[in-house]
């Protein structure tokens, strides 16, 4: 990178050529930013990371003169020619920012654009706008010739984006355009088009404002040859149905005139289901899925919303929804008929994996194996049927004398995901509404270790709904976890069993409820900026506490039992906020905020040590290993182990992103975050150290700052940070800031290798 640093951005700069340097945006409106006005150059500079460095266009200049060469043309392939100035592309750019401001309501603004030599081969194009006073809306009027239309228009003219008084801006049009085509179209009229609505704005007032009218037009047909005729637009009515189950579109081109001839009828629900030898499904499993029905008027939100609920059954790899005009072309009413065809190309049903892998953990060698195997449609009514096993194994050394000893894993995991709510009455008006899956899993899991054997049983009964396609809603009404700890080495309880990680060494029963909302912009397409945020609530040992109370059991002791195991009890919050902004595309901004707190009440005096926050890792504070950092200021002096858990947890994560070349991407980040307990522990030193407190809390956040690499496989990202230690809280007061105080130890760095982004 040095040695790209160092190599001249003139170096292909042909003579009487100038390198595109700079280019300067001058802009006194207030409500324009110059982030807009920016994507309307025609001619911009060579792409920055960092602001200012020119890495691609330095990658470009490695190269040597010889282009015919496969190590230049590689070089040439992955970096970025030198922008040139050019004289046309200039007055282009000059030509757009007008065409934007007068497009945004500044009708008399001005743009100058000078250009200044900064080198002998270098110059910077200066874009200097006058927008002047700025257009609003006055009167906005309706033309509607067909008086249906003209109803549909009115009836919703509460939503119009045209307001007297707002600023003048053409983009509205637009957005009013599709606005009142969807609302059209969803009322009938299959062929209604925006481009039949457009505007006539007037501006000629002489006090800054524009009189703008809105005008729909009728349907244009042509009668005979010679002479075409305005009509009223018509209502289009759903005459068939037409499922086709395991459609070829090949085939079905190559033999159009025989190719349905091969396919059986059912008819189902008013429905024909077309099917090739045998139908692999019920057909309710279709007609669960539909919103378009003979008889119906036609509405496009429909269609979306049946092609969405077809696409989540997993059982077909293809799906298109057209519509062909019945040979009766109008009903009694007038109306236009529609023939449905729902094509539908059937994917895989069954498929299976098996794999294999090596494991390294500090020098100690091991081997996994794993078999997963999965059914789309186990009971014929697209649920999807999951089973897994996984065992493995690792060779470890413990203590001075290196005795060997080998450790053993073993676990299963088997899910059945339902395509509606599994609930003892009926809602299928909900099931195409928001589209719910209910899930049903088990898992077990044996682990053997020198130090302790441990026994994780798991069932679980969850329900998830879409709302919107942005917003997904997650209920769990049940599910409950036996944690049980057969043995333990004498030795090693005697090490553990003055410190908190006592914790996770005991038996635990744990019963909850829980809930998450989810909202998720990146889903929305074309979204080049997107928020992201989750909230959780979950509450556990209500249930158990209930039953033990009606029937008297669990014991007479200061806690209640269940199995001989004391259950817990606790409330649970917290939330996720992220945003992800993109410069351009190659330089990105991720920021992410955590707040999560737990409260152990009733049978609990303390959170079950599964259920607490942890902090540091590859997707925290990434200057400190997992469960290294807190909680508070506290420092564990008595054991090794990285295992500091807690009941409350803030953190705070920036991160600068820029692609470097071929798969290779990199990041720059900032940590700030920690864990608290918000109960006693038992243990002193811990206490006075790890408590939260509102007004020492801020005194104790730990600060990271790194740098990270990234291989990007489009489908997954391989990913390396290394973390610094900014801010340690564990340190005497004074001393708890690292950077510029004092030299970097190998304790003050931490590596994490992981898959994807941290947020």
């Amino acid at each position: 990178m040095v040695f790209i640093w160092g190599c001249s951005t003139t170096k292909y700069v042909p003579e009487g050529s100038y390198l595109l340097n700079k280019v300067e945006i001058e802009n006194s409106a207030k409500d324009v930013s110059k982030e807009e006005l920016k994507g309307y150059l025609r001619q911009k500079g060579n792409i920055k990371i960092l602001g200012f460095w020119r890495f691609h266009l330095g990658l470009y200049n490695l190269s040597g003169q010889d282009g015919s060469k496969g190590f230049n043309q590689w070089l040439r392939r992955i970096g970025e020619e030198p922008v040139l100035y050019d004289e046309v592309l200039k007055m282009k750019s000059n030509e757009q920012l007008s065409l934007y401001l007068r497009n945004k309501g500044y009708f008399n603004a001005h743009v100058r654009d000078t250009v200044i030599q900064t080198s002998s081969k270098k110059v910077k194009v200066k874009y200097s706008i006058e927008p002047g006073n700025r257009y609003n809306l006055n009167n906005v009027s309706y033309r509607i010739d067909d008086p249906n239309i003209e109803e549909l228009v009115y009836e919703d003219s509460v939503k119009t984006l045209l307001k007297r008084g707002k600023p003048f801006d053409a983009r509205m049009h637009d957005k009013e355009r599709e606005r009142i085509t969807k609302k059209v179209r969803n009322n009938g009229y299959f062929d209604f088009r925006k481009d039949y609505i457009y505007f006539w704005a007037d501006s000629a007032l002489n006090n800054y404002s524009v009189n703008d009218s809105l005008i729909i037009a009728n349907n244009l047909i042509s009668l005979n040859k010679d002479k075409d005729t305005l009509i009223n637009h018509r209502k289009s009515k759903i005459k068939d149905v037409y499922f086709v189950v395991g459609f070829d579109a090949q085939e079905a081109l190559e033999h159009q005139e025989t190719y349905f001839q091969q396919f059986d009828t059912l008819m189902y629900e008013g429905c024909h289901i077309l099917y090739n030898k045998d139908l692999h499904f019920r057909a309710d499993v279709l007609i669960n899925s539909n919103y378009i029905f003979p008889g119906q008027f036609y509405k496009e939100e429909l269609v979306n919303k049946t092609q969405n609920l077809l696409s989540d059954i997993q059982l077909f790899r293809f799906i298109n929804i057209r519509f062909k005009v019945a040979d009766q072309m109008l009903d009694e009413e007038g109306n236009q008929q529609l023939d449905c065809y729902i094509q539908l190309s059937a994917s895989k049903t069954q498929s299976y994996t098996f794999e294999i892998e090596g494991t390294n953990s500090s020098g100690n060698l091991g081997a996994a194996g794993s078999f997963k195997y999965k059914h789309k449609n186990i009971a014929r009514g697209g649920e999807v049927f999951e089973f897994g096993i996984r065992t493995a194994t690792e060779r470890q050394t413990q203590g001075v004398e290196k005795i060997s000893f080998n450790t053993f894993e073993f676990g299963t995991e088997t899910s059945v995901t339902i395509p509606k709510f599994l609930v003892p009455f009926k809602i299928e008006s909900f099931r195409k509404r928001y589209n719910p899956r209910t899930g049903i899993s088990a898992a077990y899991n044996y682990q053997r270790r020198p130090d302790y054997t441990r026994i994780i049983i798991n069932g679980r009964l969850s329900y998830n709904w879409k709302s919107n396609p942005l917003v997904t809603h997650y209920l769990s009404p049940f599910e409950l976890s036996l944690i049980n700890v057969p043995y333990i080495d004498p030795e090693f309880y005697d090490r553990i069993e003055p410190t908190y990680l006592i914790y996770s060494y005991q038996d635990q029963l744990i019963s909850s409820t829980s809930y998450s909302y989810i909202y998720n912009e990146q889903l929305s397409p074309g979204e080049k900026n997107y928020w992201y945020f989750q909230s959780n609530i979950e509450v556990a040992g209500n249930i158990l506490n209930g039953f033990t109370n009606l029937f008297n059991l669990g014991g007479s002791g200061d806690y209640k039992e269940l199995l001989g195991i004391r259950y817990a009890q606790y409330l649970k919050s917290d939330i996720d906020i992220r945003y992800h902004f993109n410069v351009n595309r190659i330089n990105s901004f991720a920021y992410r905020f955590f707040a999560g707190v737990a409260y152990p009440y009733g049978n609990s005096q303390t959170m079950p040590f599964v259920k607490q926050y942890f902090s540091g890792g590859a997707n925290s504070v990434r200057a400190w290993p997992v469960r290294g950092l807190g909680p508070g200021s506290h420092k564990e002096s008595v054991i090794n182990y990285y295992n500091m858990t807690a009941d409350i947890k803030l953190e705070f994560n920036a991160e600068y992103r820029y692609k470097l070349f071929w798969l290779l991407e990199g990041a720059l980040f900032l940590d700030v975050g920690n864990i608290w307990d918000i109960t006693s522990t038992g243990d002193e030193v811990r206490d006075a150290n790890g408590l939260f407190k509102f007004n020492q809390f801020y005194k104790q956040l730990a600060v990271g700052v790194g740098t990270g690499l990234r291989l990007d496989f489009n489908y997954f990202v391989f990913r390396l940070d290394m973390g610094l230690k900014a801010r340690d809280p564990s340190l005497q007061k004074g001393d708890r800031w690292i950077l510029g105080r004092r030299a970097l130890t190998w304790d003050d760095t931490a590596f994490n290798f992981a898959i994807g982004y941290p947020f």
